[in-house]
């Protein structure tokens, strides 16, 4: 190996050390206010797995189902002597206070933990991708996927499920994969993502200016219509086993919507993540920041991204107002690709501004 090679290998080592550590800072800040839901028998992560779960929390399969799979395919004596070890040691709990493991499903609950954060620390890798895409710039790009991994926990303040983190990796990776042409695997990749959360069926749909800009107008609504379609025929299945749970699949939020935007007090809301009292929900500062990048770095987007981010809004925003509770920001998720290219956008402006790079 001579040293050009050498110091790509280390340069290259670096950078995923870096996206591993504040990757685990970012997971951390997450799973120390929620863990899985531990205390709740509607939606924790054991009730998921054991079917018992609220609707439309059941609904999301992917990841309990395979932790269990891995943890029933161990073999009974080596399962034994494994959870017994996990148990005693309480590797979890004694890191996160609020986590309750119960003995039947540790090995599934380690496992789940491992998934998460593997998909977490690959969600920044491809959104780094992503960036650096649309925005040609490896420095900026980098930076501004670490920035989400970092802020990600501020919007799960009202509530934080392991499925959030997949689907950062699954809208992250199809809008990858849809900017390469790599229409076949997104054919694979969409009914993976709707095991994980069923609104992803609705994400496909702000795919198709990016399809677009591969194929004609026909072709374009052809595939983008044949996600869609998987998608729905993936959350018709996974539905059925569900049927008699608990609970809807869905509930009507628009009355609770309205009351709550002349609530001057929900836009001044803080809480604690990392042990800083930061802004929370529709923290009216956020809010003046976002209009402020829009206006600011809209002209920069392509025709491209300007409509796939008009999409994201009005599905996204139509969905948001009838079905999710107020100021639940993860609820927004279909915009944080967008919200990530303004942002990245700005560094890029800043660090050419400041730094002349």
């Amino acid at each position: 190996m001579n040293e050009n090679k050498f110091d790509s290998f280390i340069k290259k080592l670096m950078l995923i050390f870096l996206i591993l550590t504040v990757s685990a800072a970012g997971y951390s800040g997450f799973f120390l206010k929620w863990s899985f839901r531990d205390d709740s028998p509607d939606w924790s992560v054991e009730a998921i797995m054991e079917g018992t779960a609220k609707r439309p929390f059941v609904h999301r399969q992917l990841i309990p189902q395979i932790s269990k799979t891995i943890g029933e395919s161990i073999p009974t004596d080596t399962r034994e002597k494994l959870s017994k070890n996990l148990i005693s040691k309480e590797h979890i709990e004694k890191r996160y206070s609020q986590s309750k493991i119960s003995p039947e499903y540790v090995i599934e609950y380690y496992l789940t933990y491992i998934i998460c954060f593997l998909l977490f620390f690959a969600a920044i890798w491809i959104l780094r991708l992503l960036l650096f895409e649309i925005v040609q710039d490896k420095i900026s790009a980098t930076a501004g996927a670490l920035l989400f991994a970092l802020i990600f926990p501020y919007f799960e303040v009202l509530g934080g499920y392991y499925y959030d983190i997949g689907e950062v990796f699954f809208m992250s990776l199809a809008t990858l994969l849809a900017v390469r042409k790599k229409i076949f695997a997104l054919f694979i990749l969409v009914p993976l993502a709707e095991f994980n959360k069923e609104s992803f069926l609705f994400f496909t749909a702000t795919l198709f200016p990016i399809i677009s800009k591969h194929y004609d107008l026909k072709k374009s609504v052809g595939i983008t219509f044949c996600l869609m379609f998987l998608a729905g025929l993936a959350y018709l299945y996974v539905r059925q086993f569900f049927l008699n749970n608990p609970g809807d699949a869905a509930d009507w939020r628009l009355v609770e919507h309205f009351e709550n935007i002349f609530d001057i007090s929900s836009y001044f809301l803080t809480d604690s993540i990392y042990g800083l009292p930061l802004g929370a929900r529709m923290f009216l500062p956020y809010i003046l920041i976002v209009l402020w990048l829009i206006k600011n770095f809209w002209h920069k987007l392509s025709d491209c991204w300007k409509n796939h981010a008009k999409m994201a809004l009005l599905i996204n925003g139509v969905l948001y107002f009838m079905f999710v509770v107020p100021g639940e920001l993860r609820d927004l998720s279909m915009l944080y690709i967008s919200l990530m290219i303004f942002i990245t956008y700005f560094l890029k402006d800043v660090f050419e501004r400041h730094y002349k790079i």
